[in-house]
């Protein structure tokens, strides 16, 4: 394709119908919003029902085409998944993408013919912890469609693509990483408690280990001197408030928090340290927010972690709470260490960033359209 002078590059309507907010639709914003600045590319996101905030948040920056989600209020993401899945392929039809980049496991094709198409991996937690999920067996199926008949595979971290080729027979030459960045920057004063604070952010699913973090919290009475903050959408579960009293760590001591990007920069920028336990993670972007916040990490040894933590995190045993305490009492006892890991953390959060990213994914693309 010599004569190839620009591309036509359309992220379809999955992440974007299923809710307003969450991870992967941000990951897509973030990506069409900075590879639709590069020479030669014209991104779109397609609905033709669209119902995320961060494509609000972007607006004027992505390219959308799908009607405006204010007039659909209160419309079940279900309802929204299943006009898009009948409109769709129309829709794309008309607008004759070069790429179509998959943002869900659709089982079937609904990219126009002569379109290669693309999906990115983020993890395979269901596949290496099945025990935690139920439906494992249908994501199984639903991911192996989809490899199937796409003709690129973006996987988010070297720890995932090995994952993935393990767990799925799909050619290596097929599967590419492109690793994830975040945007997240301190503005306005680090949060203040009245006692020095360790931060835990996201979800609290039971392979994430947040029981193993209270038993490190509570076995080294580290609630004596620290609070514990847990930054998340979700409140606390009638166990999760058993689990403290079981610990012996006094309810009063972890503190619920939550908010916009500014309020959690403020806290990763004001935390003795980001605690993160995961057993497993297709990458782990809070490591990335808290190192470009100045926040030391304490994470797992497993999985991606240490892929992106580098030499800037201190690392436990995963589900080893002796480990964790150990990790946790170290950076509490040392200003020093903590301003060592700070820095080390803002240099290798410069290794990530989202200009990085769409770089190499618009490499991909010409890849497979043989520029």
């Amino acid at each position: 394709m010599s004569g190839f002078k620009s591309m036509r590059v359309l992220y379809d309507y999955q992440t974007f119908s299923i809710r307003q907010y969450g991870g992967i639709s941000r990951y897509f914003a973030e990506l069409a919003s900075h590879i639709s600045r590069l020479p030669g590319v014209h991104a779109q996101v397609a609905g033709p029902v669209l119902y995320n905030q961060f494509l609000a948040a972007y607006q004027g920056h992505i390219s959308t085409v799908g009607v405006n989600i204010e007039r659909f209020e209160g419309l079940p993401p279900r309802v929204i998944s299943r006009i898009n899945r009948t409109l769709f392929p129309a829709v794309a039809s008309l607008l004759r993408p070069d790429i179509v980049h998959e943002t869900f496991y659709e089982p079937r094709r609904t990219a126009p013919r002569g379109a290669k198409v693309v999906t990115t991996i983020h993890d395979m937690i269901p596949e290496r912890l099945p025990q935690h999920f139920p439906n494992y067996r249908e994501h199984r199926a639903r991911i192996r469609a989809v490899l199937e008949r796409v003709d690129g595979v973006i996987c988010v971290s070297e720890s995932t693509r090995r994952d993935l080729l393990e767990l799925c027979d799909v050619p290596a030459e097929r599967v590419f990483v492109v690793r994830l960045a975040s945007s997240l920057a301190v503005r306005g004063e680090p949060a203040k408690l009245d006692a020095p604070y360790f931060l835990y952010v996201g979800a609290r699913f039971e392979y994430k280990n947040f029981d193993v973090l209270l038993k490190a919290f509570g076995a080294a009475q580290l609630y004596r001197t620290h609070k514990l903050v847990v930054f998340s959408v979700h409140r606390f579960t009638d166990a999760e408030l058993k689990a403290m009293d079981r610990e012996g760590v006094p309810r009063s001591c972890v503190i619920a928090a939550g908010g916009e990007d500014e309020e959690l920069a403020r806290y990763y920028a004001g935390a003795e340290s980001l605690v993160f336990p995961s057993q497993y993670e297709g990458f782990g972007i809070p490591l990335v927010e808290a190192m470009r916040c100045g926040c030391p990490v304490i994470a797992s040894d497993s999985s991606s972690l240490p892929e992106v933590g580098g030499d800037a995190a201190l690392y436990c045993a995963a589900g080893d709470a002796d480990s964790l305490a150990a990790a946790m009492q170290r950076v509490a006892a040392s200003a020093e260490l903590r301003g060592e890991m700070a820095a080390r953390g803002r240099a290798r959060a410069q290794f990530f960033s989202w200009e990085k990213c769409a770089a190499e994914t618009h490499a991909l693309y010409k890849d497979l359209l043989g520029e």
